[in-house]
């Protein structure tokens, strides 16, 4: 899909699929996008039955509301007011689902959101999907896993931390508390950036280096045959999580 505005042009393109062994997707995707300005959402959920399924199409659902509702002179043109309004959303959405869970049964949601507005852009995370960055020649993951072994307090070695049971559990996310910790950064938009939103489904099954090859292709490539092609190397790997990833060329 492409959002054109003059001589702006931002390109962007997602999947959401079940994969080879759920038997329900509880990811959920949100992408929108005119002339220079966009917003990008990657959810997924976690939770028994439906639960998880709720939970990331509440985060889904809020983004979409934010967007519908969205004009620049209501926030007087200022980016970092965009950006604190897209916090409080999260944050709303984290209350909406501690509430409708009753804070008795596992309920939550990742969340990776990206914002683009006139040359700069805004990331908010919370728990373990990801946002990469591709500039150029050098990819970078833009946001940390929230999980055990990457907790700045840990006094552990490496190698406990490698053995450990609890490697790899989330201990952020939206919905599973009455409060949530939400990650933001800016910074400048160039022409040429490319920037993937993905689940866990993504790049647990498709190592880092695999994945910047993918971004590079789409420095000139359609990004839907790129997807496509990502889509069919998970699959070759098992699938054996939801596939979540959105694709914005600017």
């Amino acid at each position: 899909m492409r959002a054109d505005n003059g001589d702006s042009v931002m390109e962007y393109g997602g999947v959401c699929d079940i994969g080879l062994e759920r038997t329900i997707n509880q990811d959920a995707v949100f992408m929108a996008a005119r002339g220079e300005i966009g917003l990008f959402c990657v959810a997924d959920g976690m939770g028994g039955h439906s639960h998880g399924e709720r939970a990331s199409r509440e985060v889904t659902d809020s983004m979409a509301g934010w967007w519908k509702e969205f004009q620049e002179t209501s926030f007087d043109c200022d980016f970092s007011r965009m950006i604190y309004s897209l916090n409080q959303m999260l944050e709303r959405a984290n209350r909406n689902i501690w509430r409708m869970s009753g804070g008795k049964e596992v309920s939550g949601t990742t969340a990776v959101v990206l914002f683009i507005y006139r040359g700069r852009y805004g990331i908010l995370s919370a728990g373990d999907s990801r946002i990469y960055r591709y500039d150029r020649t050098q990819m970078r993951q833009m946001t940390v896993d929230e999980v055990w072994e990457n907790q700045t307090n840990l006094c552990v070695s490496n190698r406990v931390k490698r053995q450990h049971p609890n490697r790899g559990k989330l201990v952020n996310a939206i919905g599973i508390a009455e409060d949530v910790r939400i990650t933001s950064s800016t910074d400048e938009a160039h022409p040429g950036m490319i920037f993937m939103l993905c689940s866990d489904g993504v790049y647990k099954m498709c190592p880092e280096r695999v994945i910047g090859k993918y971004l590079k292709k789409c420095r000139r490539g359609p990004l839907d045959a790129v997807l496509h092609s990502l889509l069919k190397k998970i699959y070759d790997a098992g699938a054996r999580d939801n596939i979540s990833a959105v694709l914005v060329r600017i």
